[in-house]
């Protein structure tokens, strides 16, 4: 084809010919700040069967909740405000994608989104009528085509994919629609997993009251041990689904391998080494640990243990509810290979 008859092409045929369809179910990583849910993420990363979204995967309304069908049923205009503003197009191209919750010195990543070529694929994708469904899940198909399409420095679009990867936690005031996040969320992928990762109060505590950056912590441990309470709770309600996989961030942190090999198991993708390899994008990923590490671009076990060295006005907060509500989920976790 030449030039002159590309120009003259529609755009739509554009799409069409050249533009990778994202239509697999999310699996979404979902569980209180802290927990080893970034790892997770930045383990999955390379896998070539996932697609990794780029940024948080949240919604910019109030409650932090999913749209309805019934409001997708109606238009994705809701969805494309809440989902897509909170990736923040022009910060991405200005300084790349960094991960700011952390103590440890962060590298940038070049991400660059091509937003008028989003727009063009969005819309081609997303004409009335072309759901066919009453979940909306159309309407995620094309938000998630325009996404991995639009972003031009993309690494693993031409593979064959299972899932989209998705990571999002909710704060205090977010906590009471985690079920019918959850609910929801079902309707749109029932074929779709959330994944819950579970790590012991005491470390927890330890990393959660350590954080100086971008924390929801208000300074009261009894709050953050108030916090993660409800966030068990509301994982145990949901817990008898089936669609709940719940690890234990010491699993991991242990035996990266075994762990991460059961999880691909229950998900039904091959193992593949880069899965205890955390990245960003395909390059190297360092850990976004609460404490001053070493910078080591892999599994960190040495995170491990700091719930000892919690201060005494800390540390009486972590009561017997606090152990109980852990060991009933974290009971329940996929069991290393």
């Amino acid at each position: 084809m030449s030039i002159v008859e590309a120009e003259d092409w529609q755009q739509g045929d554009l799409v069409r010919e050249w533009v990778r369809p994202v239509t697999a179910p999310v699996l979404w990583i979902c569980q209180p700040p802290r927990s080893g849910g970034t790892l997770m993420l930045r383990l999955l990363d390379s896998h070539p069967q996932l697609h990794n979204y780029p940024s948080v995967f949240g919604f910019t309304n109030e409650e932090m909740i999913w749209p309805s069908s019934e409001e997708l049923a109606v238009s994705s205009d809701k969805l494309l405000s809440d989902v897509f503003a909170k990736m923040s197009l022009d910060k991405f191209n200005r300084v790349g994608m960094a991960k700011q919750s952390s103590n440890m010195v962060q590298d940038s990543y070049p991400i660059y989104f091509d937003q008028a070529w989003f727009e063009t694929i969005f819309a081609e994708c997303d004409k009335p009528g072309s759901s066919g469904d009453e979940s909306g899940r159309a309407h995620f198909n094309a938000l998630f085509t325009a996404v991995f399409n639009a972003w031009r420095n993309y690494q693993s679009l031409y593979f064959e994919k299972k899932y989209v990867v998705g990571h999002m936690t909710m704060r205090w005031g977010q906590l009471e629609h985690y079920v019918e996040n959850f609910r929801r969320y079902q309707m749109t992928y029932p074929d779709g997993y959330m994944i819950f990762m579970t790590r012991e109060p005491d470390d927890w505590m330890a990393s959660y009251t350590s954080l100086k950056k971008a924390t929801p912590y208000s300074g009261d441990p009894q709050d953050a041990a108030d916090f993660y309470k409800a966030y068990y709770r509301q994982a145990l309600e949901v817990r008898d689904s089936g669609r709940l996989i719940v690890l234990r961030f010491r699993d991991l942190l242990l035996d990266g391998e075994a762990t991460m090999g059961s999880l691909a198991r229950a998900l039904d993708i091959e193992w593949n080494p880069l899965l205890v390899r955390p990245t960003f994008n395909g390059a190297a990923w360092y850990q976004n640990s609460s404490f001053q590490r070493e910078r080591l671009a892999r599994i960190d076990s040495g995170v491990m243990g700091q719930g000892k060295a919690l201060r005494d006005e800390v540390a009486r907060v972590i009561d017997q509810e606090m152990w109980d509500l852990y060991e009933d989920l974290a009971g329940t976790a996929l069991k290393p290979l």
